[in-house]
């Protein structure tokens, strides 16, 4: 090897390992840089965190402060005790709220119906919730908007910035609320929560919150008016304004006595060109298949002195284990049923229901049934006997009323002694 070639070898180390300092110094130089608009970036990232977190924190305060603040002379209870409450929401639901609600939509659950798992979930959420209340409402809306109340407390978790993300959470005690209210917005306007005159929550208004909001306007007039009597007329009323004019037009065609009143009503489930519902009235079960485009067909009434049983079954008529097994699956996944009304040796089967609205419809049958059983059972009227001093008395009384109509006594002595002989009846 010659000088020369010596020479142009270290030359060419000496480049490569220049080349490779400066192109380890610009990775680092560049790895320093991306670290530090990372850093930059986090940091922006938490203050707008903390500057959203601290705008929802306020609203919340603001909220709180301004509900207290209005002066209402009595709370939202008055003086009705928390077991008079409780029994109260439990008949509601079962009479006002649940007849002719859309089940698979419905934003309310109430007591005693609100399910344990939710409660857990919404006492992680607040992180406020005391455990040894009793949920009375829920309300689940649109944006992740959820109220809560209790015999003591009104919870809610609110989307006042436009962000799920930053949600406005807080509570108020009970005693400083004197009414709730439901303003329904027209078309698609939004449906307005009403708190002591503050506008507490927005929802997107659909035909489910208008349901809702009508149930619940009058769960807290109620309340408000200390009136937790329910009458089988508000029931037929609140059915009737829940259903709307054209479906009470079509079932008044089968209702044949002037006293029949509305008693439950399930829409059941939805499908693409139908939508079969069941109507309770005092007197029958009706069941409509309305066809698409409002077309009523199928149309079958029973009464409740011709039904023999009412009961509610699994949906799965399949013999093979597999496609049973599948059914539960499906029936547990989508909380369906069937009804069975058996009558005159035949049943009827109607699988359109969810479960809780056929379960329903077997307890109005059992109370209404009763009703007509015993209507129908003749009346025993037991004559009281006369006894053998009885006789006597009644016939000393009638020879007394010969003598004073003979003169022989006058009209006082008669009744002297006339009152004498009753006392001994």
């Amino acid at each position: 090897m010659g000088l020369f070639d010596k020479f142009n070898k270290d030359d060419f180390l000496d480049k490569a390992k220049s080349t490779i300092g400066d192109t380890a110094q610009a990775v680092k130089g560049k790895v320093e840089e991306t670290k530090n608009a990372y850093e930059q970036k986090k940091a922006e990232k938490a203050e707008i965190e903390k500057e959203m977190t601290e705008k929802a924190n306020q609203i919340s305060r603001e909220i709180i402060n301004a509900i207290t603040a209005y002066s209402n002379e009595k709370s939202l209870f008055g003086e009705i005790s928390v077991e008079e409450i409780r029994s109260f929401t439990k008949n509601f639901y079962d009479k006002l709220v649940f007849p002719a609600s859309s089940v698979q939509h419905t934003k309310i659950q109430m007591h005693p119906f609100i399910s344990p798992k939710l409660i857990e979930k919404f006492s992680k959420s607040v992180s406020v919730f005391e455990h040894s209340e009793t949920p009375l409402l829920y309300i689940k809306a649109d944006r992740k908007q959820e109220l809560l109340l209790t015999e003591k407390v009104l919870y809610f978790v609110l989307n006042r910035i436009e962000n799920e993300k930053y949600l406005s959470k807080g509570r108020i005690p009970v005693e400083e609320i004197s009414e709730i209210t439901f303003i329904i917005g027209e078309d698609k306007d939004t449906s307005t929560v009403i708190c002591d005159q503050y506008e507490l929550a927005g929802f997107k208004t659909d035909k489910v919150i208008r349901e809702d909001f009508t149930a619940l306007n009058e769960y807290f007039k109620r309340i408000h008016e200390h009136d937790l009597d329910i009458t089988s007329k508000q029931v037929d009323q609140m059915i009737r304004q829940k259903i709307g004019k054209k479906v009470c037009t079509e079932l008044k065609k089968y209702m044949i006595y002037d006293n029949e009143e509305f008693v439950y009503f399930a829409w059941g489930l939805d499908s693409l060109s139908a939508k079969d519902y069941i109507v309770c009235t005092t007197s029958q079960i009706i069941v409509m298949d309305r066809e698409l485009f409002g077309a009523t067909a199928n149309v079958k009434q029973l009464y409740y002195e011709d039904i023999t049983s009412a009961s509610t079954e699994q949906n799965s008529n399949s013999n093979d284990l597999t496609t049973y097994l599948l059914d539960a699956a499906l029936t547990a996944a989508t909380k369906t049923c069937d009804l069975i009304l058996s009558v005159a040796g035949s049943q009827l089967r109607i699988n359109t229901l969810f479960k809780v609205e056929a379960e329903r419809v077997v307890q109005v049958y059992h109370e209404y049934r009763k009703m007509a059983k015993q209507a129908a059972q003749p009346q025993v009227i037991v004559q009281q006997q006369t006894t053998g001093n009885d006789v006597d008395v009644i016939e000393q009384i009638q020879k007394l009323k010969g003598l004073q109509e003979s003169g022989i006594i006058t009209e006082e002595e008669f009744n002297q002694k006339k009152a004498v002989l009753l006392e001994k009846l």
